[in-house]
């Protein structure tokens, strides 16, 4: 290990406000594996994870020279990654199934508080609602993708449609929980890290 990386963070980050690549790189090692496996956790999806904790990087090094931290490095990083994980939870939130998640980790991970309690309630309300009003092929469908996790092609044998129908079935149904949860989307988001981050 290079001499410079045994320095601290502060003298590390006032090292890369010169524009020192080496404290830069430093910085990488020290807590790359650390907030990836935080990533990781939080989205069940390591590509995103990956990309995630790059972002968080390449903002610390675009804002090296303007950075004023009034906490640690790590705190800093910690919470860049996670404000990073809502987000694409956020925008992610149906088509990579986080609602259905949220429901399979409520039942083991039930929320602390009262208001987190009352987010997870509304939140599979507003689920459940909007599948019950769905078409009943479609319906069927998107019970047989999201709760019994059958393929694409499993579904079209099963139902006799074809593979496109139940491609549609899907993204139709996916598209009008996603606008039932509207507002909520950003709660829910939350609460799903704060879930995923207990396990």
């Amino acid at each position: 290990m290079p001499y410079n990386c045994l320095h601290n963070d502060e003298a590390l980050l006032s090292a890369m406000a010169a524009d020192d690549q080496q404290a830069f790189t430093c910085l990488y090692r020290r807590y790359w594996k650390e907030l990836f496996l935080t990533a990781a956790k939080a989205l069940r999806d390591n590509d995103a994870a990956a990309d995630i904790v790059q972002d968080v990087f390449l903002s610390l090094w675009n804002r090296r020279t303007e950075l004023q931290l009034e906490g640690s490095l790590a705190a800093y990083l910690h919470t860049s990654v996670r404000y990073k994980a809502i987000h694409f939870i956020e925008k992610n939130i149906v088509r990579r199934d986080y609602a259905a998640l949220l429901t399979v980790l409520a039942s083991d991970y039930l929320p602390a508080s009262a208001e987190e309690r009352l987010q997870l309630k509304e939140a599979q309300f507003i689920i459940h609602e909007t599948v019950a009003k769905m078409p009943p092929k479609m319906q069927e469908v998107y019970r047989l993708s999201r709760e019994e996790h059958l393929s694409h092609k499993e579904i079209s044998d099963k139902m006799g449609i074809s593979a496109e129908t139940t491609k549609k079935h899907i993204q139709h149904a996916l598209k009008l929980i996603k606008l039932a949860l509207g507002q909520t989307a950003g709660s829910v988001s939350l609460l799903l890290i704060s879930l995923l981050l207990k396990k």
